[in-house]
């Protein structure tokens, strides 16, 4: 195996329950650049934590330098999601996602031929062999094109965020700044922002166009930690907040305070407990089990 980084020393840690064993195991296989073709891309070569499982590019290569034509969306909060790429409204589990980077080929991405040359790497992994074991005890361990991405996606869905400085305003355990408080009702009033940056997730989960430049229908991102996911849009064109701001000619304009105000806002949906926590990072070199 051959995880995406330097690695931590293993701790002294309670016995795995199953569920966990799933997640643990999703986790490995996610920070494991064994999964592409030539061994040098992970799943979080592309979706760093410090991003917000963005990252910070317009666009990502793959494995034969590929240019990547869409912008690598954040994976926060993504088990909330029902539809999972910027165009492609087909792919509606994080499950059928996974075949995307993986084996695609508009662009390659992570090279990996086929399912055969996944599996015979995973399988070697006296790890992997406990993982499965523990985590799919009822498919008796089997390493298969079914139980990798049920892994995968196992700890996908604990890319849980929602401890902003919003969150705690909502609960009375923070007070916005003014100038964020000003443009959080900006946001949720005459901006129109909350017509599609709606709900809990900040997305309406639907495939608007936002200009006449860009008449595709894309799909609503989440705004949760966009502070720290640029460059925005689909194609990552817009190298700042205020740039993507602008860009959504079909909104109201803005006034430049009422820019500054929004903006300020939007940075009050960063969380920086998602950012650092530990549970989410590269996982430690010893196996868990």
């Amino acid at each position: 195996m051959c995880l995406a980084s330097a690695f931590i020393a293993p701790a002294e840690s309670a016995p795995l329950s199953d569920d966990e064993a799933r997640i643990q195991l999703g986790r490995r296989l996610f920070y494991d650049a064994d999964l592409s073709g030539d061994g040098s891309m992970s799943c979080a070569s592309c979706h760093e934590q410090r991003h917000a499982f963005a990252d910070g590019m317009p666009t990502h290569a793959g494995i034969t330098d590929d240019a990547g034509v869409r912008n690598v969306p954040s994976l926060g909060n993504v088990g909330g999601l029902k539809t999972l790429t910027w165009l492609d409204q087909h792919i509606t589990s994080l499950e059928q996602q996974v075949s995307t980077p993986v084996f695609g080929h508009g662009p390659v991405e992570m090279g990996m031929p086929d399912w055969t040359t996944l599996l015979h790497r995973v399988s070697a992994d006296a790890c992997y062999q406990k993982l499965f074991a523990r985590a799919f005890k009822n498919e008796n361990g089997r390493i298969d094109a079914h139980t990798v991405p049920e892994a995968l996606a196992a700890f996908e869905r604990t890319l849980i965020s929602q401890n902003s400085l919003w969150d705690q305003a909502q609960k009375k355990q923070a007070r916005l700044p003014d100038d964020a408080q000003r443009g959080a009702t900006l946001f949720f009033g005459q901006a129109h922002c909350a017509s599609c940056h709606s709900g809990s997730l900040f997305t309406d989960q639907s495939f608007h166009s936002i200009n006449a430049a860009h008449p595709a229908r894309v799909r609503t991102p989440s705004l949760r930690n966009v502070g720290v996911t640029a460059p925005y849009l689909h194609d990552g064109s817009a190298p700042t907040l205020s740039a993507a701001l602008q860009a959504h000619t079909y909104s109201p304009a803005l006034s430049p305070m009422d820019e500054q105000a929004l903006e300020a806002f939007l940075q009050t949906l960063t969380d920086p407990s998602f950012l650092h926590n530990p549970a989410l990072a590269l996982p430690p070199e010893g196996c868990p089990l």
